[in-house]
């Protein structure tokens, strides 16, 4: 069931914009493509997802319309209270997902990134506690821009200047926009 599913993963992403390099920045027109990509994904990963995942959804800027984006979709999956996130590895890893570890100093969830081709990120799986503070900051973010065309665009504005200036670096690109981002998400 899984290898039908990674298939039908894969397939949903095959056209869809979308694919970056691993460690480069750099930042593609919004395209109507990811959130259409979005609702395949989430298809195939609600239609497998263990009992304990609660909510699957898409988060960051391609879940931003009219936001230009690194072409990679944020997905955030909650789990039930108390569930180890490493819980879902060997369902994610089955489907093709590739585990990138545990939260960090930059990344507060355990993650995991989805290719089609070697070192061409297509997917960030974001895994979270459905408590952790971390789940309402990233909705929160997503919501407020959606919201308020004029943060959008300002945001879109600053994360170019930043793409410019560290294309190789995206630690420096995410450090450039991290009060931005604590500034709109109600902390």
């Amino acid at each position: 069931m899984l290898q039908t599913a990674g298939s039908r993963l894969a397939d949903a992403l095959r056209d869809a914009d979308l694919g970056l390099r691993r460690g480069v920045v750099d930042l593609a027109p919004a395209s109507d493509a990811w959130a259409v990509a979005f609702a395949d994904v989430h298809e195939v990963l609600a239609a497998t997802a263990p009992a304990s995942v609660v909510a699957i959804e898409h988060i960051g800027s391609t879940a931003v319309p009219g936001l230009d984006a690194k072409p990679i979709l944020d997905i955030g999956i909650a789990v039930r209270p108390g569930t180890p996130l490493s819980s879902l590895d060997g369902w994610l890893t089955g489907l093709g997902m590739l585990p990138r570890g545990d939260a960090t100093d930059v990344r507060p969830d355990r993650m995991y990134g989805y290719e089609l081709e070697p070192m061409i990120r297509l997917v960030n799986v974001h895994v979270v506690d459905a408590d952790a503070e971390d789940l309402r900051r990233y909705r929160a973010f997503r919501d407020h821009l959606r919201a308020n065309p004029a943060d959008r665009d300002a945001y879109s504005a600053l994360k170019h200047a930043l793409a410019a200036r560290h294309p190789d670096d995206r630690l420096a690109y995410i450090d450039g926009k991290a009060d931005f981002i604590t500034a709109r998400r109600g902390d």
